[in-house]
């Protein structure tokens, strides 16, 4: 696998499609920001390239908040999802739900009356750095806040419909934006000045009811009728379980970067009880891509590597750790690769014959070396059931320059286009 296989001049290069932030104009997809989300666009030229119909069906592996089963749904194409992250897979699902929108204006009113009452939170309120009740110097949400959205969201908790799935999401989204942090790479940062922004109740509710317009004109004007199949579970055992085949695989798997995107999403997932405790968030990584270094995952096998490109990015990450900013990087880089074989094989014993692969990727820079991700991904894929057509640029990232890798400012997103043999 050289770069001859790579297309420079690929139609959608810096076209905006491998971000989320054009999203943010299009209904329903605008109900959550999800930062390492793509653009609709990608996955409707996806579709066109294929010329799907609604006789076929679309997959996404690694579903994230579900831009692949909405666009899908937007366009009468049955479609499936699979994503690890309950918060995530919640949202997904629930960007693709109807509702009447006076039965959504009624609880919403009901909902409001009662996040102005609020109520306690006791178990987040000094949990970690949640409040100020924390003792730490900096805290994520202001107190009368927190408590101004468990009103709202613990009154919801006794509704079982779609309206008050839309009014939860909402909810969280409201508080995540009134947040003394927000979300930057692989980490929470603290906003500037964050103190004296002084978020306070009135901040909440006016972003709370500023969400709820959104959705309900959202769903005034775009009713989904053909609704995805969503899975809150890890790709790599679903697949195993599922008999359905696809005609059309288009995702995003977690980039070699060493984030771990359940961090990322801590406060979501405990503001919405997808987890209560440090150690289910911890069980919870362990069932991502070992694409972090932050669980004490298995591991990988060093003695059987089915990749040169591969077996030359671990041999020179191992002969330069004083250059690496953590000792398990070059063991992360293996096992990444190794879970990434795995999902090639499970998607090609369900991919339909001729069916089209489509994954938009990033390269890693460690130890001052790019690693070419796309090329290595594509060498393995080629070795378990699928032929490489092409690998799309989509642009180049600029990078912020490190004492580890200091020569590299920028490196290539790409998308793989695989197909089955």
């Amino acid at each position: 696998m050289t770069a001859k296989y790579i297309n420079h001049n690929f139609e959608l290069k810096d076209q905006g499609t491998s971000n989320f932030v054009e999203s943010d104009n299009f209904a329903r997809h605008r109900w959550y920001y999800y930062k390492e989300g793509f653009s609709p666009n990608l996955v409707r030229s996806a579709i066109e390239s294929r010329e799907l119909t609604s006789e076929h069906i679309i997959l996404d592996p690694f579903n994230g908040s579900g831009t692949v089963t909405l666009t899908a749904a937007e366009q009468y194409i049955p479609s499936v999802g699979i994503e690890v992250n309950p918060f995530t897979a919640f949202v997904a699902k629930t960007k693709t739900l109807n509702t009447n929108p006076k039965v959504l204006s009624k609880l919403f009113e009901e909902t409001y009356e009662n996040a102005i009452l609020g109520r306690k939170y006791s178990q987040l309120e000094k949990y970690s750095t949640f409040t100020e009740l924390s003792g730490k110097d900096k805290w994520l949400f202001n107190l009368d806040v927190l408590r101004s959205f468990y009103g709202g969201y613990s009154y919801l908790e006794n509704h079982r419909s779609n309206a008050s799935k839309m009014l939860r999401l909402a909810l969280i989204n409201s508080i995540m934006n009134v947040s003394n942090a927000r979300k930057d790479g692989k980490c929470l940062r603290y906003k500037s000045s964050w103190k004296k922004l002084k978020f306070s109740k009135r901040d909440f509710l006016m972003e709370f009811e500023k969400q709820y317009r959104k959705i309900k004109e959202d769903i005034e004007h775009t009713i989904i009728k053909s609704s995805p199949k969503i899975y809150n579970s890890d790709s790599r055992s679903i697949l195993k379980k599922q008999n359905l085949n696809f005609d059309l695989i288009v995702t995003s798997p977690p980039y070699l970067n060493t984030f771990d995107y359940t961090d990322i999403y801590r406060p979501e997932l405990f503001l919405g009880k997808f987890i209560s405790s440090s150690e289910e968030l911890y069980k919870l990584r362990l069932k991502t891509v070992r694409s972090h270094v932050q669980a004490k995952w298995k591991t990988p096998k060093s003695d059987y590597i089915d990749s040169l490109i591969l077996k030359d990015v671990y041999q020179r990450l191992m002969s330069n750790k004083e250059l690496l900013m953590h000792p398990r990087i070059p063991q992360m880089v293996l096992a990444y690769f190794e879970d990434m074989k795995g999902v090639f094989y499970q998607l090609s014993q369900k991919a339909n014959k001729h069916a089209h692969l489509w994954m938009v990727v990033s390269n890693s820079a460690y130890a001052n070396s790019e690693i070419p991700v796309d090329l290595i991904l594509a060498d393995i894929a080629t070795k378990h059931g699928w032929k490489l057509r092409e690998i799309g640029v989509l642009r180049e990232i600029r990078k912020r320059k490190t004492k580890y890798s200091p020569d590299i400012d920028t490196l290539r997103e790409s998308v793989i286009i695989l197909e089955k043999k």
